[in-house]
């Protein structure tokens, strides 16, 4: 059995801009994780069957606590690896989640004055996509005040 989540947004930007904001290092670093975390990138190559290792951690005072208070982990390292990348329409990676797989790919699809994006996570676990989808929603409120400040500072 698989699970599987699909989250959609529109952007009014540049799909240049979106795309240099979801595949450069430090800018991915600046707004990606849910509230409260932080990401930081170990290895990121950019291409098919590249590495893509990151450590997501809490940051905040108030998910530190109440990661502690659950017993669970203030951090966590992720070891992925592209499955695809096509400039500036796809980025796909997998992940071990577990015992099980977390797949994530990303569509970026141009419209008029706008981009949308098709974020769509794939787990080998059924039911097991709540935490990962809840955070993507978080970080994609934090990439969308991030887009809105690179827009003003062009």
């Amino acid at each position: 059995m698989s699970d599987q989540e699909v989250i959609e947004r529109v952007w009014p930007a540049p799909i240049e801009l979106i795309w240099k904001l979801w595949t450069t290092k430090e800018e991915l670093e600046s707004w990606w994780g849910p509230g409260g975390f932080s990401v930081a990138i170990e290895d990121y190559e950019l291409r098919p069957d590249g590495a893509f290792n990151y450590t997501m951690s809490a940051s905040s005072p108030e998910m530190l606590a109440a990661m502690q208070s659950r017993g669970r982990p203030t951090s966590h390292s992720v070891k992925a690896t592209f499955s695809a990348v096509d400039a500036p329409n796809t980025l796909a990676w997998s992940a071990p989640f577990g015992p099980e797989t977390l797949s994530t790919s990303v569509s970026f699809l141009q419209q008029s004055n706008a981009v949308k994006i098709v974020l769509t996570l794939t787990s080998t676990k059924e039911g097991s996509l709540g935490g990962p989808a809840s955070g993507w929603r978080s970080s994609l409120d934090s990439f969308e005040k991030h887009l809105k400040n690179a827009l003003y500072s062009m």
